[in-house]
């Protein structure tokens, strides 16, 4: 049987880490391996994960991408990595895979098919973290010059496509998007934000509002979606160039 992997994405400030955190809380006996993949040289989302407090939440859990995009360094280090993770020998039951907000989803979902993983991990699903107050105020991001500015730092990623077409990128390869920060809009917003959010997505993907990335972990994992078979139906802004991982 393969194991289920969740990719989760959204940029800088959306909520990914505090929704992981919460998932690895609450796993309701799974045993999950985080792949995190950050920007940069901070260290900002691994020092968060393992300064949380969890019990049993140490550095040994958490396996970083040391070569920047996952999609860019997929042969090299990626599937490595995930072989490593599949190998260990107190069995893992799910992985969550972070990747940075900057890093494109699609290619990420070709690499499920390399030679090594592709008989022994699926993808459970893509879930997008929305921050929904920026997304309101008609933005990406709750702070665009940040996530710019995050993009400039790193000389691997293309700095000329529009980060509007990333997150439009984004939402096409959701399975699942979680309305992050709720709370922080309106309840006469909410039904328009969830609108529009749903008409930025494939049919029948669910919109999930969520206060501090509080979602529930049987909502979240286990999507069943397969998604490295279903690439087709996930277009993408870069779906004419040539693959990149």
């Amino acid at each position: 049987m393969k194991i289920p992997a969740t990719i989760i994405t959204g940029f800088l400030g959306a909520g990914k880490t505090t929704l992981i955190r919460h998932i690895i809380e609450n796993a309701n006996g799974r045993r999950i391996a985080l792949l995190i993949n950050e920007f940069g040289s901070l260290g900002i989302d691994r020092e968060a994960l393992l300064g949380c407090g969890i019990k049993g939440c140490g550095e040994a859990d958490v396996v970083e991408l040391a070569n920047g995009c996952i999609c860019c360094t997929v042969a090299d280090d990626f599937v490595p990595t995930m072989e490593a993770l599949l190998d260990r020998p107190e069995g893992i039951d799910h992985i969550i895979i972070e990747t940075s907000g900057l890093a494109l989803p699609k290619p990420l979902l070709k690499a499920f098919n390399w030679p090594g993983i592709r008989t022994r991990i699926t993808v459970d699903g893509v879930v997008t973290v929305v921050d929904a107050p920026a997304f309101a105020a008609g933005l990406f991001a709750d702070d665009p010059e940040a996530v710019m500015a995050q993009r400039q730092a790193d000389e691997a990623l293309d700095h000329d496509s529009p980060l509007a077409e990333l997150f439009t990128d984004q939402l096409a390869c959701a399975d699942m998007v979680v309305m992050n920060k709720a709370d922080l809009i309106s309840e006469e917003e909410a039904p328009r934000v969830t609108a529009d959010l749903q008409a930025a997505l494939r049919q029948s993907i669910r919109v999930v509002p969520a206060r501090h990335g509080a979602i529930d972990a049987d909502t979240l994992l286990g999507l069943d979606a397969a998604a490295e078979d279903d690439l087709d139906n996930r277009p993408s802004h870069h779906d004419d160039e040539d693959d990149h991982e």
